[in-house]
This record gives structure tokens, sequence and C-alpha cells, in this order.
């Protein structure tokens, strides 16, 4: 029998604020994981701090919510010990490119076969919108007193140059965009 997105939603209420791009993400992610037909079992969330980190509580899969920056050296842990299992870490703009940044490149060195989902939206949303390191240079947001003094990180840029073998970047409004039957 054909899995359905359905299949990987809990009922877990999805109490991010309206509007938020994190909707399309996660709509996305459950289309994947039903197009793939990954059984519910097989599949390993881990995710870091933020808004993004609440993605294993709506998602019908195995989850682990782990400390702030250390998404993927826990992620790559479940790999080697269970090579099996579909390991999808996922983490935010401040979680994977602020302080887990040195995880995110030696993650690159070692290409192993997980996957690795950003939200970047150049903020830290759920503490009310400090600059990540991919706002761009001039930007002002609500929680700093001037526009943003630093030269946003290309995170794309640093994957590349890590080793990662494929890497892509989507806009969390075209679902269907993720999903090509």
């Amino acid at each position: 029998m054909a899995l359905k997105w359905q299949d990987f939603k809990t009922g877990v209420f999805v109490d991010w604020c309206p509007g938020c791009g994190n909707f399309g993400i996660l709509a996305a992610l459950q289309m994947a994981l039903a197009e793939l037909d990954l059984e519910p079992h097989r599949v390993v969330l881990v995710s870091g701090i933020g808004c993004s980190g609440k993605v294993p509580h709506f998602v019908k899969a195995n989850g682990v919510h782990v400390l702030h920056g250390r998404t993927l050296p826990f992620a790559q842990g479940i790999k080697i010990a269970n090579p099996d299992l579909e390991v999808i870490a996922i983490g935010g703009d401040g979680d994977g490119l602020g302080i887990g940044i040195g995880h995110l490149i030696n993650a690159g060195r070692r290409n192993m076969d997980i996957t690795y989902l950003i939200h970047d939206n150049g903020v830290y949303g759920l503490t009310k919108g400090q600059a990540s390191p991919t706002l761009k240079l001039g930007l002002k947001v609500k929680a700093i007193p001037k526009p943003n003094i630093n030269e946003a990180i290309n995170p794309l840029a640093i994957a590349l140059a890590a080793g990662y073998t494929f890497v892509a970047r989507a806009y969390a409004y075209d679902t269907k965009h993720y999903f090509v039957a």
C-alpha cells in the first residue's frame, strides 16, 4: 500500500506563527517521505533548538531533540550505529550556521548518507528576531537597535567547499517545487 503524506502527520498541534515558512518545509518533508515510500519506523529526525527543532513533534517517525548546534554529530552517530536508517537532521540558521558551523563543515568532509535541512530565515525566530549569521548586511530587524553590521555567510558556498555532494536551496512557500511526482 502506497503511503500518503498524511501517514507522516501526528496529532500534535503545530504552534508556529501564522505565515511561517516552517509550515511549507514540514509539508514538503512529509510529502517526500511518502513519495520515497519510507516506513516511519525506518526514519529518524534529529533536531536542534529553535522553531525548526519542533519538526520531529509533527512528523510520525522516530525523533530526537538535541543540544543547540549539535544536530549533525548526533545524526552521524545514529547513522554509524544503524546505516539502514534514513537519518534526517533539521536545524535553523542559528543552530546550524552559528553555533553548529564547525559541525556543518566536518559533516561535509565526512559526506555521510544523511540529509540536513536548514531553515534559513536570517533571524533567530524563536527568540524574537535577533540577527542570525545569514542576515544580510545593512538589514534592520526588530531585535537589534541598528542595521546589521556583519556580512551574511553563504551556506551553499560553505557546504560546497566542505565537500557535500548534493546541495540545494528551495523556497518554503513553494511546497510543490519540492515535490515532483
